[in-house]
């Protein structure tokens, strides 16, 4: 095992937090969430596996959270029969039995394309180092989710994420300017010391002239999947009047560094995400309350759309660059290889699924292109309708039927819509079940209410500047984000 000078520095974190106020320790996790393309450690005994540094510090936090009797209680809340926690632990515990049995009851009746492929192409389905370590990883995400969705549950808890969140987007912006300036330097070393994990690293590439910004992650699709999360996090407080000239900033910024990180993921990901995010908020501006940031949107943005739309049509040589990268990243994608690749992970894994009998070759054994069929795939059928009821009671449960403060409703609000995104992106290219710290971190805060529209109302109606106001205590949160 090796230790990475970024493992030093996550331990010595991890051990400061230990003694420190929760809030510490969260926004240190937080913001090693971005950290993609770093190992804390690299294991050679187990195939090369590389340790984020959010694993490292995701055990601090285990340690220093679970001390508190109040968050215990809001975890055993949130195991109670029909909330995520409940379907997401069956989810988990029947993950581990198709790790371990399927693997070994069809051996070599199907093939798949392995986790961790030292050679190119298929192999027969058989046991691999890829069930433990992807067992260990959803292991990990469950229990990141039911310990801050117990943190969320005490007094505090939902504005200390919310104000972490916000850190985190900001983090994120860094990293991506860090990115371009490095690269334009020819100084991309400095940034080896976050990219030093076993993983293929397309860090360096442009397209047409553009370079392809991946911040702190392995290549620009991660980048711009996890920026759009951050995007949709900022976009829907500014929406809900959230500190609008700080959210307004990260929403443009984010916007900025989703679109010139000239990803399909993300702008497929972004083209679902507002299709379904505009037609709830022109419903909401026209049925109840709504804010001013709400009215700008629904007027501005159809607006701004036609605009660039004539002016492109009306420009030869701006129409001959939107259809150069119109063909670069949608209508000549599957005949790239990388397109072709990711089809044929696709095919093979839906024909693995059909090969176990619907029972999935088990968690780890191979990839596809696509969380569903990821899911589908390892899985098995009664496993992925396991994790759809844990979807569907994160967005749709029954929350809390107490009084609820604007500036947590609005929190809330903002990581449904964050896991939304980031779920849109999971479907169109992510190869595994397994979608990360980050992601169950927010949708820990997503799941502490509930969700009353199929679209994304994402919680209660929406609250004008004036109701922001009627809570002494909710305005001066909004102030001190």
């Amino acid at each position: 095992m090796t230790v990475e000078p970024i493992g030093v520095v996550a331990l010595i974190i991890g051990l400061i937090g230990l003694f420190r106020p929760p809030t510490f320790i969260i926004y240190a996790f937080l913001v090693s969430t971005l950290l993609g393309a770093a190992a804390a450690f690299n294991v050679s005994a187990i195939g090369g596996v590389s340790i984020p540094p959010a694993h490292l510090l995701f055990g601090f936090l285990t340690v220093r959270l679970l001390g508190s009797c109040e968050i215990k209680q809001g975890i055993a809340e949130q195991l109670a029969l029909g909330r995520p926690g409940f379907w997401l632990v069956l989810t988990v515990s029947l993950s581990l039995v198709t790790a371990y049995f399927m693997p070994r009851i069809f051996q070599g009746e199907t093939f798949v394309f392995p986790v961790r492929a030292e050679t190119a192409g298929v192999v027969p389905l058989q046991p691999a180092t890829s069930n433990l370590t992807q067992s260990v990883y959803f292991i990990a995400d469950a229990t990141c989710f039911l310990i801050l969705s117990g943190y969320a549950a005490t007094r505090g808890g939902i504005r200390v994420l919310l104000n972490a969140g916000l850190v985190a987007a900001t983090v994120n912006l860094i990293f991506a300017t860090l990115d371009l300036i490095t690269y334009f330097t020819n100084t991309a070393d400095i940034l080896s010391v976050v990219r030093n994990a076993n993983y293929a690293m397309l860090v360096e590439t442009d397209v047409d002239g553009f370079k392809r910004i991946v911040g702190s992650f392995v290549e620009a699709s991660s980048f711009g999947g996890a920026t759009l999360g951050y995007f949709a996090f900022t976009s829907r407080l500014w929406l809900l009047g959230i500190s609008p000239r700080l959210t307004s900033i990260l929403t443009l910024l984010s916007l900025s560094a989703v679109l010139f990180a000239t990803s399909t993921t993300a702008y497929v990901g972004l083209a679902v995400f507002f299709s379904l995010t505009y037609p709830e908020i022109l419903i909401r501006t026209l049925t109840g309350p709504s804010t001013s940031q709400m009215r700008l949107f629904v007027i501005g943005a159809p607006l701004i759309l036609s605009i660039l739309a004539v002016a492109v049509a009306l420009s030869d040589s701006y129409s001959a660059i939107v259809r150069d990268l119109l063909d670069t990243f949608f209508f000549d994608k599957l005949s790239t290889a990388s397109g072709q690749e990711r089809s044929a992970w696709n095919q093979m894994a839906l024909q693995s699924f059909f090969d176990t009998l619907g029972f999935g070759f088990g968690n780890g054994s191979g990839r596809a292109s696509s969380f569903v069929i990821a899911a589908l795939s390892s899985l098995g059928l009664f496993g992925s309708a396991l994790f759809s009821l844990f979807f569907l009671s994160l967005f749709f449960g029954r929350g809390s039927n107490g009084r609820l403060d604007p500036i947590e409703d609005a929190a809330r609000q903002s990581a449904r819509s964050m896991c939304l995104a980031w779920l849109i992106t999971g479907t169109v290219s992510d190869p595994l079940i397994e979608l990360g710290l980050g992601f169950y971190s927010f949708a820990a805060l997503a799941g502490t209410s509930g969700v009353r529209s199929v679209l994304g109302n994402f919680g209660t109606m929406a609250m004008s500047p004036r109701q922001l106001q009627l809570r002494p205590d909710a305005a001066q949160s909004s102030s001190s984000l």
